[in-house]
């Protein structure tokens, strides 16, 4: 009898160091989770606030929670691992071994969990600073407007595999057959969305790319132009210059060659190609037509203004003219006005800007000549 009251003292007695062991592994589990948390929130923060992008701070600020649940995961797997090693009926064939195996799976799933979280939450602080950061400070519309899409399909992505460990790793399920049904209804979607898919994916490269912005003055490779006013999420909206509105497809924006009159600068040129008549002299021409660019107060001085002497043509003597204004918004208005000034002062140095104009000979029968000249084209 004494004997057998020893064994159960005996066993009781290491049940209950067991479960002592097991509490204090509980508390030391709590205690960890609370100090990387503060550790997160104390040194890292401050270490982070040292650098030049708000990035780290907000990475550090939505991985604190999931860090600190990864942690409790992590102590609670060593606390049942502990229970079982110390009481045998909690062992692999023992009485219980069966349901405690059941809450070690449980606690991996919830370990994994934790960790997919942890990802999650790092997207979405990655595509939230991009969007206030960088986005904030472009004008379009486009990628606020596609970047909370993006992170709710990243996010489905990245659960659905989580999930998918959760299930196959813990619980043993073939997730064979869900990947593949998922992979199918993919593939369906993106048939049936081709060419919705097919003007984002054109819109994420004017993204990345960055060809134009709002509000900059583009051309098209058909000779239509205006200002862009929106970059939107399937298209591209460009006021042209009668105030209508042309919306072109992301797609043809991404694969168009556009000139954009606002890159690298502003700064916009105007050329021309100016014809005076044969005989007037050309020096002076040119002299008069170089101090009428100068003259204008809108003219940059670098680049400096030019003009040459480009072309015997057959009704005149062309003079090319290059001049640079601050704005491509100025360009139109600027050169109306030198457009006039020029005018004028070639009428007051008496030099002529010719018509097109042609000789014509006529031959009579011997002896007899009609000559008819300058008569229009």
């Amino acid at each position: 009898m004494n004997q057998w009251l020893a064994l159960i003292q005996s066993k009781w007695l290491e049940h209950w160091v067991t479960w002592a062991f097991f509490g204090g592994y509980l508390v030391l589990t709590w205690v960890a989770a609370w100090v990387a948390k503060r550790v997160m929130k104390g040194v890292i923060t401050r270490l982070t606030a040292r650098s030049q992008t708000a990035l780290d701070d907000r990475l550090v600020e939505v991985s604190t929670r999931p860090v600190g649940a990864a942690v409790l995961a992590v102590g609670l797997r060593l606390s049942l691992e502990t229970l079982q090693t110390g009481i045998p009926s909690l062992a692999e064939g023992g009485r219980y071994a069966t349901q405690f195996g059941w809450a070690q799976q449980i606690v991996l799933a919830l370990l994994i969990l934790a960790v997919t979280r942890l990802v999650n939450a790092l997207m979405k602080a990655g595509a939230d600073w991009y969007l206030h950061e960088l986005a904030g400070n472009s004008r379009a519309t486009w990628d606020k407007e596609l970047l909370p899409l993006i992170k709710r399909v990243l996010s489905l992505v990245i659960y659905f595999i989580g999930i998918s460990i959760i299930l196959d790793e813990c619980f043993g399920l073939e997730i064979t057959a869900l990947i593949t049904t998922a992979g199918v209804a993919s593939l369906a979607v993106a048939l049936a969305a081709q060419e919705t898919l097919s003007n984002m994916l054109g819109g994420l490269v004017i993204l990345v790319d960055r060809p134009f912005r709002v509000g900059d003055l583009i051309e098209l490779t058909d000779g239509k132009s205006g200002t862009v006013v929106e970059i939107g999420l399937r298209s591209t909206r460009i006021r042209q210059f009668d105030g209508n509105a042309l919306v072109v497809p992301n797609k043809d924006m991404a694969s168009s060659r556009i000139i954009n009159y606002a890159l690298p600068n502003e700064r916009a040129a105007i050329r021309q190609t100016i014809g005076v008549a044969y005989g007037t002299d050309i020096e002076k021409a040119k002299r008069v037509l170089l101090d009428t660019l100068k003259a204008h107060p809108e003219v940059l001085e670098d680049p400096a203004p030019g003009v040459w002497f480009t072309t015997f043509n057959a009704s005149s003597l062309d003079l090319f003219m290059s001049a640079w204004v601050e704005s491509y918004n100025d360009r139109f208005r600027v050169m109306d006005e030198l457009n006039v000034a020029i005018l004028r002062a070639f009428r007051e140095n008496r030099i002529e800007i010719p018509y097109p104009q042609r000789d014509v000979h006529v031959h009579l029968p011997e002896g007899n000549r009609v000559t008819v000249e300058k008569t229009g084209a």
